[in-house]
């Protein structure tokens, strides 16, 4: 693997964990880049992200026109 993608790997990592500390399941320190998981209710979790993805897919339909004859 070279650096260009180990760095992108990294990044994406971070930006994880900035999501789950901005969702309160964690908490990120990007100074130390320590990472608490706080404990994390599986229904709960599938139930936001279930809810994510559902609103974004028909945001997408509404843009891209989907539906319209």
């Amino acid at each position: 693997m070279d650096l260009t993608k180990s760095r992108g790997l990294l990044y994406i990592a971070g930006l994880v964990a900035g999501f789950l500390a901005l969702s309160s399941y964690a908490d990120f320190d990007s100074a130390t880049g320590a990472l608490d998981l706080h404990p994390i209710s599986l229904y709960d979790a599938l139930t936001t992200g279930l809810q994510t993805l559902g609103n974004g897919l028909a945001a997408l339909a509404v843009w891209k026109g989907w539906g319209r004859k």
